[in-house]
């Protein structure tokens, strides 16, 4: 029997904001520069007919991107309009995840000129898909950073068209002006957090950032399990969040993403139930 002592895990500081604010989430066994701020409201908080969904990771290969994706695409067989937005940039780009690299279509490189009044349907018209999930991404041969106007310029062009967005964030290190302000006008964010210690610590240094610009607490999305002693229970008493789903280890992920196929999200696939759990939860959120 192995009886080694088990590990002390990270615990939020004192003021850090705490509690379980999602108790009927279901459980499951992604104008110009200097007049933002990261605590401002968006042009279109009030009054919007869609919503933006952040997903944002605790730390290195915590699975943002295909929560993200799975998440988003969900919402959209559910029949919420809802486009993916790739803003983990530079980088190789959201369509090579998914499989969709040499779709054609528009990915970030082709926006730049897209400011003021965008038209979000046809920024959606002109996106590749994955699946029917349209899919905003960046450029694999082109992997610079689309500048903050027009990222902010063209989601709200999306969310004016009627579009729910989901948002692939970057960890906080890598957040620009613009991402700051689409965090700060977020209908929720989910904090995907592998189950290991580094995950605990990403997490509390995730959660503070967030609440630096205002953010309400995070929807926790555990993955696991990893190899170690910490399990979804462990990581919400260390985090004192519930966790809205757990997405569980699919040993077919990595083939299927490298095949081109894009990350499994059938009814059988783990990833695929989460997404399910979560799309019901943001459903009973809206």
């Amino acid at each position: 029997m192995d009886d080694a002592p088990t590990r002390t895990l990270p615990r939020p500081a004192a003021g850090t904001p705490t509690g379980r604010p999602h108790p009927t989430v279901p459980l499951d066994a992604d104008d110009t520069p200097t007049r933002w701020h990261g605590a401002a409201r968006a042009p279109w908080a009030v009054g919007r007919g869609r919503r933006t969904i952040a997903v944002l990771g605790a730390c290195g290969g915590a699975g943002t991107s295909v929560v993200a994706a799975a998440v988003a695409l969900g919402l959209r067989r559910g029949g919420e309009p809802a486009v993916l937005v790739d803003l983990d940039l530079p980088g190789a780009g959201a369509d090579v995840l998914l499989g969709i690299e040499d779709e054609p279509g528009a990915r970030w490189p082709e926006l730049t000129a897209a400011r003021g009044e965008v038209d979000g349907a046809g920024v959606v018209a002109a996106l590749p898909r994955w699946r029917s999930l349209p899919v905003l991404s960046g450029a694999r041969l082109r992997p610079e950073r689309p500048d903050d106007a027009v990222v902010v310029d063209v989601c709200t062009g999306l969310l004016r068209g009627g579009e729910t967005v989901v948002l692939d964030l970057p960890r906080p290190g890598a957040w620009t002006a613009g991402t700051r302000m689409l965090l700060a006008a977020a209908d929720a964010s989910l904090l995907v957090t592998p189950c290991s210690a580094p995950g605990v610590a990403g997490a509390l240094v995730a959660r503070a950032q967030l609440a630096g610009l205002g953010v309400p607490e995070p929807w926790l999305v555990a993955r696991g399990p990893v190899p170690g002693r910490v399990d979804a229970g462990a990581l919400e008493e260390a985090l004192e969040l519930r966790a809205a789903a757990t997405v569980r280890r699919d040993p077919r992920l990595a083939a299927a993403v490298d095949r081109g196929d894009g990350p499994p999200v059938g009814r059988g696939a783990p990833l695929g139930r989460a997404a399910r759990s979560l799309v019901a939860a943001l459903a009973g959120a809206s």
